[in-house]
């Protein structure tokens, strides 16, 4: 089971921790560190697939956390990927969002952990103003106390929810 391999792996872990969104945790989850495991990013990265639905033109991961997922998935099932910068560059194209796509393409935004589903509003945001279309969203784990959490009519679909840690 994943899970409890995230768990073994030191991915998820029990202290005392301050999270982005500023609240205190018990529970830290680190998926950054997943590009260290090879077989349960796998393991992941098949799940999240599982949940793609194929009315999708394109997979973006959030920066940076979501990034191996969506170039794992993009390159496995051939779903074109683009980049999402966390600032436009100053030099050269000045780019904010990296790969070829055209306007009204509809995006999966992949996400890492969600608590409040800020950086999922910042990213979304910034792709449709650049004239894309997120048309699904899923995330690894979800912290939220809404099970139901969603970005405007769009539901955050997850893999784990933070309760299903308590059960391993």
């Amino acid at each position: 089971m994943a899970l409890r391999q995230l768990i073994e792996n030191g991915l998820i872990q029990k202290g005392s921790f301050k999270l982005k969104s500023s609240t205190e945790s018990n529970i830290y989850i680190d998926l950054k560190k997943i590009i260290s495991f090879p077989k349960l990013n796998l393991q992941i990265c098949d799940m999240i697939h599982s949940k793609i639905r194929s009315d999708n033109n394109l997979i973006c991961g959030t920066p940076y956390g979501a990034v191996p997922f969506a170039s794992y998935i993009s390159i496995n099932s051939e779903i074109p990927m683009i980049f999402l910068r966390k600032e436009r560059k100053e030099y050269g194209t000045k780019k904010l969002i990296e790969g070829n796509y055209s306007k009204n393409d509809r995006v999966i935004l992949l996400e890492d952990v969600v608590t409040s589903g800020n950086s999922v509003i910042e990213t979304a945001s910034k792709l449709e103003e650049h004239g894309l279309i997120v048309s699904q969203i899923i995330t690894v784990f979800s912290r939220s106390d809404k099970k139901n959490l969603k970005y405007k009519d769009i539901p955050i679909e997850y893999i784990y929810h933070i309760s299903d840690i308590d059960a391993i």
